[in-house]
């Protein structure tokens, strides 16, 4: 969602294909209020405990997530039919902000659940939890499975230092790892990459802890040859180590890792990566002559699947057009380094809590909205993938999917097409005066984007509106995601509060216009290109073959103005390089030089298509405002 790269070396295409491949059968598992378990696919009830490398039985009723406590909130009558649209709404403004319960979904997630990796317990607990608080308001509540994991995985408590100095270690391990088998302690080595360095340390590498040397600049690395390589390899591996620690590289410790193991060829390499700084201390240590021993106690455990994977799906059906949706989502999964607060409890919290405020406010919507916690993002989208793979017959009756996984900051406005923005403008109304200090507005954009970084993406993929809500506002997503910040204490909650109630009324506004969403012209078509690329408006590099070398244009200069608009972004130059006619007429500064020069697309094949595509969107722009307005 996002503003990160896919956790996957895959592409979303090859994510999709992949998928497909894999996948077996859907099945959509009902849960009862008894007997909840019996419906689910019996993994083998074997657990390896990392501690002492072995399997043993688990009991049926120690492995099964137990539903847990249920958030504060009441339960919810069914609605009146006659309920007025206007009502619902001022009745959902008064509800989320005199009883608004999302940071006790988000606590409730957090702190009595906690991190919920695909295929863990814990996210198990959470779909059931989730489960239950969807079927407690009232509605029509089910689990979807997508498909399954080869291996389970849960992470235990961690916990590590220096011996004799009680200031804890910031680290992690990537998931899917071993863990150590119980406290180990032990010295910590320069691991040898030389045979010559490993001569050194031999005596001292069983029950060592590794670390990597720090070479100067101006010192020549050894560049062993791969014979000398795979021997020194084989020489720490007979040797018995304790395991590595890395440096994660800077103060931020991001979790990640790879599901693709197998039950008969678990991980046993213990491999920690610590806070930078920290790890830079380690090593400024040894390399000091100083005899440092560290401990580390990690409980990673595995147990024995085909595990299946899950989407919590649950519905308030549509009073005139049940089999058409308005879904509402945030992917339930997390990485368990932390808690899993604002990627994305954050945004599973609000998609629970518009679930609430609807049914509270006696919200009968005329189109079904949908509310989908997804799993397995983290790993390549593929929980909302297989729903789109599973439901394709019901794609093109989807009028809008909207996406909340950008942490805590606020919902502060949508990219819409020129086609839907008169639509998406009755859709938002109540929003652009609901709060002046977290204001809302809406973006128009030439077309849909499609970039495979959220559950928005396999539904753009298919022309299905797929938004990714923008959001604004002080908290900074990029220092929690992934890292061991990403805990509860970090949500804000105003802005959680604020965007339940944002999702709450779109969905309900979108899933009451007289049509679906207009999809016309949804893919972008081909945009102009000058052949630089642009470090905010500045030329990093000029391509050999493009416009810009044509006109002379070097590395170091700055676009002021296009067709006379000022611009200093890179998108601002980008944007007004799409408007208007085939000449473009751009404003440099060269040192302290202002320069003039055109860039002229007439002859570009594909400037016709553009000039119709103008002319088409304009006269459906027109229609739409007048049958909207």
């Amino acid at each position: 969602m996002k503003r990160r790269l896919l956790n996957s070396s895959l592409g979303l295409a090859a994510l999709l294909a992949a998928a497909c491949a894999a996948h077996r059968p859907s099945t959509t598992v009902e849960v009862a209020p008894a007997a909840k378990h019996e419906a689910v696919s019996e993994p083998r009830l074997a657990m390896v405990d990392s501690r002492s490398g072995s399997a043993t039985i688990v009991p049926r009723e120690a492995r099964e997530p137990q539903a847990s406590q249920r958030s504060p909130v009441a339960a919810i009558a069914a609605p009146s039919r006659g309920t007025d649209d206007a009502q619902v709404i001022a009745t959902l403004i008064d509800l989320a902000r005199r009883d608004n319960h999302v940071q006790d979904h988000l606590r409730h997630l957090c702190l009595a659940i906690g991190p919920r990796l695909t295929s863990s317990h814990n996210l198990a607990k959470a779909q059931e939890w989730a489960l239950e608080q969807f079927r407690s308001w009232g509605l029509e509540a089910k689990l979807e499975q997508w498909g399954e994991f080869p291996v389970g995985f849960d992470r235990g408590a961690f916990r590590g230092n220096i011996v004799g100095d009680p200031t804890p270690f910031e680290f992690t391990t990537s998931s899917w790892t071993a863990g150590t088998k119980g406290p180990t302690r032990g010295r910590v080595v320069f691991k040898p990459e030389t045979l010559d360095q490993l001569a050194e340390v031999k005596d001292q590498l069983s029950g060592a802890w590794l670390v990597l040397r720090v070479y100067e600049e101006s010192a020549d690395r050894p560049k062993p040859d791969k014979e000398e390589r795979e021997a020194v390899a084989a020489a720490i591996e007979a040797a018995g180590i304790a395991g590595e620690i890395r440096s994660s590289g800077r103060d931020l410790v991001l979790t990640g890792g790879n599901q693709r193991v197998a039950w008969d060829k678990l991980p046993t390499a213990v491999r920690v990566s610590l806070r930078g700084s920290q790890y830079k201390d380690l090593v400024a240590r040894v390399s000091g002559g100083e005899t440092v021993e560290v401990e580390f106690d990690i409980d990673n455990r595995f147990y024995e699947g085909p595990v299946p994977q899950y989407n919590v799906i649950a519905d308030i059906v549509g009073s005139e057009h049940p089999d058409e949706y308005v879904i509402v989502g945030g992917h339930l999964d997390s990485w368990d380094g932390a808690q899993g607060a604002v990627d994305n409890g954050t945004g599973s919290a609000t998609t629970l809590e518009v679930a609430r405020l609807l049914m509270a406010a006696g919200a009968r919507p005329k189109r079904t909205i949908r509310f989908a916690l997804w799993s397995g993002e983290e790993q390549g989208l593929f929980g909302s993938t297989g729903y789109v793979r599973d439901h394709a017959d019901e794609l093109d009756r989807i009028s809008a999917v909207y996406i909340h996984d950008g942490g805590t900051n606020y919902l502060s406005g949508l990219g819409v097409t020129y086609e839907m923005e008169p639509q998406m403008r009755q859709i938002c109304a109540p929003l652009f005066d609901l709060n002046p200090e977290l204001p809302f507005k809406l973006r128009v954009t030439d077309g849909f984007q499609f970039s495979a970084d959220s559950d928005h993406a396999p539904f753009a993929q298919k022309s299905v509106p797929g938004f990714f809500w923008d959001q604004d506002g002080k908290s900074d997503y990029n220092h929690m995601h992934h890292t061991q910040y990403d805990t509860f204490d970090t949500a804000v909650p105003e802005y959680q509060e604020h965007s339940a109630l944002v999702a709450a009324i779109a969905a309900y506004n979108t899933a009451n216009l007289p049509s679906l969403l207009d999809r016309g012209n949804f893919k972008a078509g081909e945009p102009r290109r000058m052949g630089v690329n642009l470090n905010g408006a500045k030329l990093g590099t000029v391509n050999k073959g493009g416009k810009a070398e044509a006109a002379g244009w070097k590395v170091g200069d700055i676009v002021q103005s296009i067709d006379g608009v000022a611009v200093t972004k890179q998108s601002e130059v980008t944007n007004e390089l799409q408007k208007g006619g085939p000449r473009k007429v751009f404003v440099l500064l060269r040192g302290t030089e202002t320069i003039e020069t055109v860039l002229d697309y007439s002859d570009d094949p594909e400037e016709a298509a553009r000039a119709e595509r103008r002319a088409m969107r304009e006269a459906r722009k027109q229609a739409a405002a007048k049958k909207f307005w």
